[in-house]
């Protein structure tokens, strides 16, 4: 069995933002950061993600967004990839759910590391994908 398999959340960007953005910016910004300590990975996507927001809509400066970035690494460890094995579960999740690709990558990612996916996003929140926060904080 794969070292991170087996349990635990996967945080999606949606959940992992709040971690480094302020509680008036991001609803729900406490729930997610008493995750922070459990058994919590994310995707190489997920960084991407991050770092995106950070720099062009939350206008951080450069260095900042690197120590968040930093900070992502301590909190999840290295990030998960998707695997060649993950690109028809992705494409299959992607077409029944209408969702995007990418989305659907943190599913097929969880699904094979028999993980759950913790995220702010109603793309996957509505479908029953993943879930919530306040699920997540609940144990």
């Amino acid at each position: 069995m794969n070292e991170v398999s087996g349990g635990g959340w996967l945080v999606d960007a949606s959940v992992a933002l709040k971690w480094f953005r302020p509680p008036e910016v991001e609803p729900d910004a406490d729930l997610a950061r008493e995750l922070i300590g459990s058994p919590v990975k994310v995707t190489t996507l997920a960084f991407f993600e991050v770092g995106s927001v950070l720099s062009r809509t939350a206008g951080a400066s450069p260095s900042l967004v690197g120590e968040s970035l930093q900070a992502m690494l301590r909190i999840c460890g290295p990030p998960l990839d998707l695997d060649a094995t993950d690109f028809g579960p992705c494409a299959h999740l992607a077409e029944k759910h209408g969702i995007t690709f990418y989305d659907a990558s943190y599913v097929a990612i969880a699904n094979r590391l028999r993980r759950r996916v913790v995220t702010a996003d109603r793309d996957l929140l509505g479908p029953g994908l993943a879930v919530d926060l306040q699920t997540a904080a609940r144990g």
